[in-house]
């Protein structure tokens, strides 16, 4: 097989270092092979992205390691450096031959014959907006986190609520967690906070009648200072989604009218997707990037149910 990259490095990532394969040599020679190590601290990757741009380095490739290869794409790709980033699972070496070494000389071997599948990296400025949305994905489940341990605190106290109400984070809910934080805990003082209606109001005293300590009031206090800190943080992240999201309003507005479908989480698919979509062949290709399409696993014929994370693509 004849080779279609001349001057190829491969790089396997780690925390604190990267093992780099250079691979420079005519397309149907044997290239000459060198072998070195590199910090990761950022005046020593600079160093590094330099040496290869000296060495004739055009393509690198590295695997997508959890976040340890962003700090390097975004040192080498100012560059000039063709950066592929590789998903793990498609590049795997032969087991019993692992070293750090090897992987990246694997690595670089593979994609010198064009063997490395290219993730796909949207530009700066939608990288920004994805680091945003995405902490702000993490946030909801923080908050979720939040209210599940409400929620144990108050079945611990045999607080039902629950149980009449749908959620227990509405408007009477957060009426009643909050005269719970400030250490009322008498049923019927409870019962005066709601002022909504609901269903089954003629249980709600039921429903708060407790066996709540001292101790149960000062963690529904902590969780309660948590929750709202948190939706705090929530508000702040979505203005500066919005405020990123200016120049793409009318993308925004064509997705928000899709039922199911909110501003947020539009902003959230634009900054995963971007709004260049020739990255994707066609609308089957887009699904199966976003992995709510079926993949493939046939063999003899048969066709086997897919585990859900290999039908997940990076």
């Amino acid at each position: 097989m004849e080779a279609i990259r001349t001057h190829v490095a491969g790089v396997d990532v780690h925390k604190d270092m990267l093992a780099i394969t250079v691979l420079l040599g005519g397309r149907d020679s044997e290239p000459k092979v060198e072998q070195f190590e590199c910090s990761t601290f950022t005046e020593e990757l600079m160093k590094c992205g330099i040496k290869l741009k000296e060495m004739g380095v055009k393509d690198v490739v590295m695997e997508s390691t959890g976040v340890f290869w962003r700090p390097i794409y975004n040192i080498w790709a100012p560059l000039g450096l063709n950066l592929t980033i590789a998903q793990a699972a498609h590049v795997k070496n032969v087991p019993g031959r692992k070293t750090d070494m090897n992987d990246s000389h694997w690595l670089a071997q593979l994609h010198r014959f064009g063997l490395v599948r290219p993730s796909f990296i949207p530009d700066e400025i939608f990288q920004r907006m994805r680091l945003l949305s995405r902490h702000r994905t993490n946030l909801t489940e923080d908050i979720s986190c939040v209210k599940n341990r409400v929620e144990k605190v108050l079945q611990d106290g045999n607080i039902k609520w629950s149980t009449v109400v749908s959620d227990t984070f509405g408007k009477a809910g957060l009426a009643v967690l909050d005269l719970l934080s400030q250490g009322v805990i008498n049923a019927g003082q409870l019962a005066t906070a709601v002022t909504t209606n609901i269903k089954r109001k003629d249980e709600v005293v039921k429903a708060l009648t407790n066996c709540f300590t001292v101790d149960h009031i000062f963690i529904i206090k902590e969780l309660m200072d948590q929750y709202y800190y948190l939706k705090d943080r929530l508000r702040e992240v979505d203005k500066e989604l919005r405020e990123k999201a200016i120049p793409y309003r009318h993308l925004i507005e064509k997705l928000d009218e899709i039922p199911g479908i909110d501003e947020i989480l539009a902003i959230g698919i634009l900054a995963e997707a971007t709004n260049d979509m020739s990255h994707f062949a066609d609308e089957r290709a887009f699904s199966a990037w976003a992995g709510v399409a079926a993949g493939n696993n046939e063999s003899a014929g048969k066709k086997k149910d897919l585990k859900p994370d290999l039908e997940i693509p990076t």
